[in-house]
Formats: structure tokens, C-alpha cells, sequence
């Protein structure tokens, strides 16, 4: 069923034709019965919402009543409710604005002066009536569209600046009681077709009835049910008393007006943050690191928070909205925090990569191709490795956040493992491999001398490759070699069995204490 706040008006209506009124509720907000029977199809419902203590030019309105019916003598109806004012509102005057809000097609609200439009709408009391009508309407009927209509007092031309700027404080209104509930998506211009008009002369109310009078037939005319002004009022008042919507209807407009700061301040600290995190996600994917990025996300993270926490300072004072105050602080807490360990860890493999390039480089570099180098070799490597650990370590310090619990530790610990066994599977490398063949190649292709016909050489050769790993992790370490008549023998050592990166490694089990690699060189020339 279709209506609209506002109460059935027609062209030519004023005081000389009412000939009857009747308050719809008691003190105590309930309805007073029998209400007249009154069809609503063919001229729906239009409803006046009075500013106390501010002149009416509109005829038949009645300003001691919180919901009146008045009757002319064309049976034509009007109702007219009481507009809240600063102080704290009965429940029959909270009633009364929400049930309203919910029987009409047309509403007009008059009584806004100069005096309003300076200080701000959200600051008045009609902002306190917008508050009311738009909670019910979106909490209750966010299925159909209503004409709102806002009559100024004592303005004589309503200018395109002045509506503009009324309106940006309705539906600023409107959006700050939308956000108190999330899961209706309307928005203000899907439940309300709005003007703004002038109110100073009896001329004027006579073209805005006729106007409202209009758009009130329209929409009754789209409605199929018959229903009279009693059943749908009846209906309309049940919701409210059900929903409880009208225990917060005219709460101070500070409480809608904080729900909406926390919501933009959420969304301007959000955009922030995500342009950042966006330039650094872009740094990241070309393989690259952040310069000081701890320092940064520390930073980033305290500034969105303290900007939040700034923005929203008025709304701290609300106990309405100071829960959703801080659920909005704590969802954007976690969107900074999961994108930083997300980066955090981005780097840590950016790093490791580079590094562990490096460093095969290195060992390639320092590769001997003859047997009595191997010992050196063995030196060279092991300072290599160490100068990769702390190019590392020196790195991935930069990176550390330590209020997210960002640290070194663990990413030192796999970087050593990954250095080790960098090291150990070298020479089983291709690269390694590649190597050594080019300098076999070069050797035997070589100028030898001719020798007898006949005579050929066998040569053997035995080398052994063991490394030890007893229990600790990986504070030690270390490599020695000796060599003698073509055979030699390398030894590792390192205590590193303890390490949960090797554990993980191999598959959940301690590595073996000791591992052997022999190889056995045949060396037949002729």
C-alpha cells in the first residue's frame, strides 16, 4: 500500500469551509475511536506538519493537536500533526510524527525562517521532524515514493542557491538516519520526490494545497485497495508500536548526525589508506622493496586512526553511536593492518629472491675448476654466505613493524636455511656443473705430447662431500676440507636440527645427523 507524508488537501480549501475536527490520538498516544469513515483512493492522504509557535498561512491546521482530522463540507479531509520542537518530545508527539509519516502520500513542512536557514536546518527543530518521518519511513515503508514538500515562512523568493542548499541538509539528514540501518539501501531519492517552496501569503498556500492536492490523487491512483483513512492509520500505527521506531524518533539530531561523521570519516581514512597501499602494492609487484616501510606503516596506520578518531570526536559523546564509533575504528584498523602483512610478507620474498641471487652469483664466481683450490673455495664460500645473511638481515629490518608483530626472527631463521642449503646443492648445480665441464673441455683439448703407440693412463679419484647437523638452530656453523693425491674430502657443519624451518623442510622430521655424498672419478686417456 502507497502513501505519503502529508494530508488530503484540495485548491480553494481555508477556514469558512471546516466544519468539523477530531484529534486522532489521546495523551497517551493511542488512537481515539470511532474514526470517521473516510475513503482514501481517489484522493489519498496529504499531512501537514506544523512548526509550534511559528504563524500558519495554511488554512485548517491545528496547532494544540498532535494528530487532528478536520472534515469541510466536501468531506474532503486534512490531517495535521505537530511538529517536535527542541525540548524532550511525549510519546504521544513521537506517535504521532511516525504514524504519519507512514499514512501519507503528500507532506508538507512548513514553519522553516531565515533564522533556520542560517544556523543550519540539521541544527533546528525541524531537523529533529526529519529525523522522526525519515526513521519510520526507512526502517518501515522503503517501498514507494513520497512528495515532501518545504514550505519557508519568511522568505519571499525561494532562489535556486537557497534550494540547493536546503536540500543538501535534508538528505544529509536523511543519510545520517539511513546509516543506522545498513541493510535498507534506499536513498532519499528513492522515497521522495522534494521541492521547496514559498509559504508567506494565503496565494501561496492556495497554489502548494493545489500542488499537493494533485500528487496526492496521483499516487492514490496507483493503488489498488479501497482502504479508509481508519484501517490505514490503524495499520500504520500498529508498525510503529511494534518496531519501537518511535522511541528514537526525535532524538537530538546530533545522534543521526554523528552515525553519518563516522561513516564519511571512515570512507575518507579508507581512501587514504588504499591510495597508499596502492602505490606501495605497485613498488612491490616490479620485485622491488619499500624504503623504511616500517616506519611508514607505523605511520600510516597511527595517522588513519588519530584522523578517524579526530573526525569523530563529537560522535565520542553519544552513547547511540559510540559502539558503532568503534566498530567503524576497529574495521579500519583491520583493513591497514591485514594489507600491511600482506605487503610485509610481499617483501620478505621479493628479498629472499634477490638475495639468494646474489649469492648464487657469487659461488659461481668463486667456483675453482681445480682440485687443489678446494680448501680456499671452502673459505671463500663460507664468507659469502655470511656477507649474504647480513645484507639480508640489514634489509629486512627496514621492514619491521613491531606494533603488528612484524619482526625479523622468523624470516632470519629461513633465510639461514635457505643459505645453507643454497650452499650444500651448489656444486650439483647446473651452473656449478656447466662450469667445471667448460674447464674439463678446455683442459683435454689442449696440445698434449704424442705418446707410444699402444700406451694408455687410468686414473681414480675419490671425493667425499659430508655434512653434520647436530642439535640448535643454526647459531653455528661452519666448513673444512683437505685434499691429497686426487681424492679429497668436505665437511659442513652447522646445528640446525632443532629449527623449525628444517624441520618443515623435511617433511616434519629432524634432518639426519650426518649426510655423505661420495663421488668416484674414472680419468681413462690414451
Amino acid at each position: 500500500m502507497n502513501f505519503i507524508l502529508a494530508a488530503t488537501l484540495l485548491l480553494g480549501l481555508s477556514p469558512s469551509f471546516v466544519v468539523g475536527e477530531k484529534s486522532l490520538l489521546d495523551i497517551t498516544g493511542k488512537i481515539k475511536r470511532p474514526i470517521p469513515t473516510v475513503s482514501t483512493k481517489n484522493s489519498g492522504v496529504v499531512s501537514i506538519i506544523k512548526s509550534p509557535g511559528t504563524p500558519s498561512v495554511l488554512p485548517g491546521v491545528i496547532d494544540d493537536s498532535h494528530l487532528s482530522l478536520i472534515e469541510d463540507e466536501k468531506k474532503q479531509t486534512l490531517l495535521s500533526c505537530r511538529g517536535s520542537t527542541m525540548s524532550t518530545a511525549s510519546t504521544a508527539e513521537r506517535l504521532a510524527l511516525c504514524t504519519t509519516s507512514l499514512v501519507s502520500n503528500v507532506v508538507i513542512l512548513e514553519g522553516v525562517t531565515d533564522g533556520d536557514l542560517e544556523m543550519g536546518l540539521r541544527n533546528s527543530r525541524h531537523s529533529r521532524t526529519l529525523t522522526a518521518i525519515f526513521r519510520a519511513r526507512h526502517r518501515l515503508d522503503a517501498d514507494r515514493k513520497q512528495t515532501l514538500i518545504i514550505g519557508l515562512s519568511n522568505l519571499g523568493e525561494v532562489t535556486e542557491d537557497v534550494t540547493n542548499s536546503l536540500m543538501k541538509e535534508v538528505e544529509g539528514i536523511y543519510d545520517a538516519v539511513a546509516e543506522e540501518n545498513p541493510d535498507e539501501e534506499a536513498s532519499f531519492s528513492d522515497l521522495y520526490d522534494s521541492r521547496v517552496v514559498s509559504l508567506q501569503s494565503t496565494g501561496n498556500a492556495e497554489e502548494v494545497l493545489a500542488g499537493a492536492a494533485e500528487a496526492a490523487q496521483s499516487a492514490s491512483s496507483e493503488n489498488e485497495d479501497d482502504s479508509s483513512l481508519s484501517a490505514i492509520l490503524s495499520d500504520a500505527h500498529s508498525k510503529v508500536m511494534e518496531s519501537g521506531v518511535s522511541s528514537q524518533a526525535l532524538d537530538s539530531p546530533a545522534v543521526a548526525q554523528g552515525f553519518l561523521s563516522c561513516r564519511e570519516a571512515y570512507a575518507k581514512q579508507a581512501k587514504a589508506v588504499r591510495a597508499k597501499i596502492a602505490s606501495w602494492k605497485a613498488r612491490i609487484s616490479r620485485g622491488l622493496i619499500v624504503d623504511n616501510f616500517g616506519e611508514q606503516a607505523e605511520l600510516l596506520l597511527s595517522k588513519a586512526l588519530n584522523g578517524l578518531d579526530s573526525d569523530t570526536l563529537a560522535a565520542s559523546g553519544l552513547s547511540i553511536v559510540s559502539g558503532y564509533r568503534l566498530d567503524m575504528r576497529s574495521k579500519l584498523q583491520t583493513v591497514v593492518e591485514s594489507s600491511l602483512e600482506e605487503l610485509f610478507d610481499q617483501q620478505i620474498v621479493n628479498l629472499e629472491k634477490s638475495v639468494l641471487k646474489k649469492f648464487t652469483r657469487e659461488l659461481l664466481r668463486q667456483e675453482k675448476t681445480s682440485a687443489t683450490n678446494v680448501e680456499l673455495t671452502i673459505d671463500e664460500n663460507a664468507a659469502a654466505m655470511r656477507r649474504a645473511a647480513f645484507t639480508f638481515e640489514t634489509q629486512v629490518s627496514s621492514l619491521e613493524v613491531p606494533s603488528l608483530g612484524l619482526k625479523k626472527d622468523k624470516a632470519m631463521r629461513e633465510m639461514n636455511t635457505k643459505l645453507s642449503d643454497t650452499l650444500i646443492e651448489f656444486p650439483d648445480s647446473p651452473a656449478a656443473q656447466l662450469k667445471r665441464t667448460r674447464a674439463v673441455t678446455k683442459t683435454v683439448t689442449k696440445k698434449k705430447e704424442p705418446k707410444a703407440k699402444g700406451d694408455f693412463q687410468l686414473d681414480f679419484g675419490l671425493d667425499l662431500v659430508a655434512m653434520i647437523r647436530p642439535d640448535g638452530f643454526g647459531n653455528f656453523q661452519g666448513y673444512g676440507g683437505y685434499q691429497m693425491n686426487g681424492n679429497s674430502i668436505t665437511v659442513g657443519f652447522q646445528n640446525d636440527a632443532d629449527d623449525p624451518g628444517v624441520i618443515a623442510q623435511c617433511g616434519g622430521m629432524r634432518p639426519p645427523l650426518i649426510r655423505v655424498q661420495p663421488k668416484l672419478r674414472i680419468d681413462l686417456e690414451r
